[in-house]
Order: C-alpha cells, then sequence, then structure tokens
C-alpha cells in the first residue's frame, strides 16, 4: 500500500471543513526514535523514507502491524490517528 504522509486530509470539523497535515517527519520520527515495537533495519529505513519524503511511500506488508501500532501509541490529533489506522487496516483509501 501507499500513502502520502505529506497530504494526510481529514475532516477537521463539524460543519466538514478539511484541512490537510504534512506529517511525514512526524511518523518517521516516531517509528525511529520513539516506537519500539520492531528492532529492524528495513523498518529504520522506511522511517527514512517516510521522513524525507514529498509524495507516497511505498508501507510494505511486514511494516502494516508495526506501524500500526507506532501510529496507536503516537501524539497525533484524533482524526488524524482514525484515518491512519483505517488505511492501514485497508478501511479506507
Amino acid at each position: 500500500m501507499k500513502i502520502d504522509f505529506t497530504k494526510i486530509e481529514v475532516q477537521t470539523s463539524f460543519d466538514g471543513t478539511y484541512q490537510t497535515f504534512n506529517i511525514a517527519k512526524e511518523v518517521g520520527n516516531d517509528m525511529k526514535f520513539n516506537g519500539s515495537v520492531i528492532c529492524d533495519i528495513g523498518f529504520e529505513e522506511l522511517a527514512r523514507e517516510i521522513y524525507f519524503s514529498d509524495s507516497e511511500v511505498e508501507i510494505p506488508p511486514q511494516y502494516v502491524q508495526p506501524l500500526i501500532q507506532v501510529i496507536s501509541q503516537g501524539m497525533y490529533i484524533a482524526t488524524i490517528k482514525r484515518y491512519l489506522l483505517q488505511v492501514l487496516n485497508g478501511k479506507q483509501q
């Protein structure tokens, strides 16, 4: 699956307002420095790729569950967390 962490568009109010967020650096940092869910060179390389990305990043299947854990434990606003978890669980594109 591919996710563009630089353009996460989510609803931010009851009136239907949407905002776009760039969370690539936050996710990359959390994966590398705050998430101790997996010690794997490939996961750290994925963290680096996300951190420095300016478009979609391919998430290999073996890293979907660890990334779900990182996002679940991260300090993201609820609407962003909910959106990412839905995407990672295959419930939204």
